[in-house]
């Protein structure tokens, strides 16, 4: 803060003195000739302590400083004169208008002593003025209490949160706002923090007034008194109700079928693997059904798009209606639905659930004044005969269907083994996998991610590339399921992370210091005991630091097993490498377990990236996640940026940084060396 002085004096050379004594303090002075000069200045400058003469024509300095005092309370006000005018100024004194009366003739250290003083108090005042602004203003509830607990003062914001006014607080204890869904134990644990670490912050359930219980993000500290005791407490805290209603949203929409209100195919494919997991632990036989409106394309394309969303409401509600408590009946888009059948003992009895879904489509439905008459073509796929996996189960289901079609609609098929005309192919390229590492078939590409803010690529994801020798060049889709399946994942795994720290210490070495470098972690990788040792002593042999590797973990594998996962990716984190949270929004029930893990960064999935700007429920998924992320302390990337619009949006919502075709496809090192060295981080 420039501090400004005003010296007020009817006599240029008293003016000319003080400004000379003063000035080298550094203050910003103005002058005024009478009281009444000097409070025009004041309406047009912010003066912080006045010096003025008592003897003026027209205005005395009393009479100015009781003009200022209402005026412009907090201005620091000296009077200067002979001790022969202190009794003229006595009152003003007393009464507050004055703050200090300094005599002539003055003595030069003595008056800068004093107005160093009156510009601290100035200051000190404005401070004071601040915080309280500040208490009085924050959107956040504060709560202070006595070393025993006794509410002293609360400020607005406590009261528009809980209901309870000031008055009706302050004298009580927080158990004042206590609700019945917190476990004493939970309290216990405030106080131990408390009295261990002199802090506590968490989520709390309490009560409002009206006796409605919210859930709320708080923070307390103790304040030491002046003898190092423990002396008061105080408490922040903001009503997290809209946050969690928005996350429940997001989750919602994020899993369910918008017209049909059904699971959709991401909480489908979780349930699916959730019923594989239990399946192979106490002897049950899931089954999957593909479904498939028989000509459901005419009636759309005859009666209306609005017709035919009635009739896929009407039919998942029929569907519903069939199937037992323990399925789950999901839409995959359009006119496809699937369902799993948790519990199947037998063929025969998946074969009875599929004749009374077929039966029940006998009836026709009454839509719009339309009786509309439609059937079901459905695939079934039994576990394990069939597949081992979701996408097994659900391919061969999806096989199965078209095999009903191809019979003549309105009825249902087994999966056999003799439907799947790839399997051979498979076969083979599972076999040629294992020779892919040992005849350096596989080449590890880079995809660069930008920083939106600043604009240059700041770090680059690796993606694995298999160039066949007879194939061509096989995409991971085809076979990193594969190598997850026979265990060869493990080594391939270890390959990249090599592989990729070798390139990333390349180019440390030709001068490039600020990025980082993503390695994706699979399943069976997660799994090993090991992992955390053993990227330690990758990282250690080629000489890598750690803030220059991430690991990209998907949501969907912390679902399982997930304290291990919560303690092996903590291990990892402490090793000073980056964790980045990959496919955001594709899992399911993980959302609660977010903030007990490390991550440093949240990949927004690519499906949520693709309808922005335009579509208005992706572009609030998203706002949502950025905004989560954030709050989390976590950067957020968003994946499959394809186009200036999307990339600016992103930048427009807040998000770090983006990856995708419009920033660069999968290169090789040499290629995507070229934009990784254009940023202002490379010498």
């Amino acid at each position: 803060m420039r501090r400004n002085l005003l010296l007020v004096d009817d006599e240029q050379n008293i003016q000319s003195a003080m400004r000379r004594v003063l000035k080298q303090d550094g203050y910003n002075i103005y002058c005024a000739d009478s009281g009444k000069d000097a409070l025009d200045l004041l309406a047009r400058h912010k003066i912080h302590v006045i010096i003025s003469d008592q003897r003026m024509p027209g205005m005395t300095g009393s009479e100015l400083f009781g003009e200022v005092s209402r005026r412009f309370p907090e201005i620091i006000r000296i009077v200067l004169s002979g001790y022969a005018d202190f009794s003229a100024v006595a009152d003003a004194i007393n009464q507050g208008a004055i703050y200090k009366f300094l005599t002539k003739p003055w003595d030069d250290a003595l008056l800068r002593r004093d107005v160093t003083e009156a510009f601290r108090r100035y200051e000190l005042s404005w401070r004071n003025r601040q915080l309280t602004e500040v208490f009085n203003s924050t959107t956040e509830g504060v709560m202070i209490t006595d070393s025993e607990g006794i509410i002293q003062t609360v400020n607005p914001a406590f009261s528009t949160i809980t209901g309870y006014s000031e008055a009706e607080a302050v004298g009580q204890t927080p158990r004042l706002l206590r609700s019945d869904r917190e476990h004493p134990e939970c309290y216990q644990e405030i106080w131990t923090s408390l009295v261990m670490q002199g802090q506590w912050h968490g989520e709390l359930w309490n009560r409002r007034k009206n006796g409605e219980d919210y859930p709320q993000w708080m923070t307390i500290s103790t304040l030491p008194d002046g003898d190092g005791g423990q002396g008061r407490y105080v408490a922040l805290f903001i009503d997290v109700t809209e946050q969690k209603e928005r996350e429940a949203r997001i989750e919602y929409q994020a899993y369910h079928d918008a017209l049909t209100g059904l699971p959709n195919r991401r909480l489908f494919h979780d349930r699916l693997g959730e019923a594989l997991a239990h399946a192979g632990r106490n002897g049950d036989l899931p089954s999957v059904l593909f479904i498939d409106l028989d000509r459901f394309k005419i009636i759309n394309d005859t009666l209306g798009h609005d017709v035919g969303d009635q009739l896929l409401q009407a039919v998942a509600q029929r569907l519903n209606k069939i199937i037992r408590k323990e399925d789950t009946l999901a839409r995959l888009g359009g006119d496809e639905f699937t369902v799993l059948l948790s519990r199947v003992g037998r063929q025969q009895d998946a074969e009875k659930i599929l004749r009374k879904l077929t039966a029940s489509f006998r009836q026709p439905f009454e839509i719009d004044g339309e009786s509309l008459h439609i059937t079901l073509s459905i695939g079934a796929a039994l576990f394990p005969g069939d597949g081992e996996s979701p996408a097994q189960l659900m391919k061969n289901a999806d096989t199965a269907m078209y095999r009903a079609k191809e019979a003549g609609r309105n009825g249902f098929c087994f999966y056999s083994q003799s439907m799947n005309t790839n399997a051979k192919r498979q076969l083979m390229l599972e076999s040629d996998l294992h020779q892919a590492l040992a005849r350096s078939e596989l080449t590890p590409f880079y995809q660069a991610q930008q920083d939106l803010q600043q604009g240059t690529v700041s770090g680059v994801e690796v993606l694995l590339r298999w160039q066949h020798p007879q194939r061509g060049c096989v995409m991971p889709g085809e076979f990193i399921a594969l190598a997850e399946d026979n265990g060869l994942i493990i080594p391939i795994g270890n390959w990249v992370l090599k592989q990729a720290c070798q390139q990333a210490r390349a180019w440390l070495d030709a001068g490039c210091n600020d990025f980082t470098v993503a390695v994706n972690l699979s399943a069976r990788q997660l799994q090993q005991p090991d992992l955390a040792k053993q990227v330690q002593q990758t990282l250690d042999t080629i000489g890598l630091p750690a803030r220059h590797l991430e690991l990209e973990i998907t949501e969907s594998l912390l679902l399982n097993d997930t304290e291990q996962n919560i303690a092996l990716l903590h291990r990892l984190h402490d090793l000073g490498i980056r964790l980045a949270l990959d496919d955001f929004g594709t899992g399911y029930s993980s959302l609660s377990y977010l903030k007990k893990f490390p991550f440093d960064l949240l990949k927004i999935d690519q499906s949520f990236v693709r309808g922005l700007p335009d579509n208005q429920e992706d572009a609030a998924i998203v706002d949502s996640i950025i905004t989560m992320g954030h709050k989390l302390g976590m950067k957020v990337i968003a994946e499959g940026v394809e186009t200036n619009e999307q990339s600016a949006f992103l930048r427009w919502l807040g998000c770090d940084q983006v990856q995708g075709y419009l920033i660069g496809r999968p290169l090789p090192a040499a290629q995507v060396e070229e934009l990784l060295f254009q940023g202002s981080h490379c010498e």
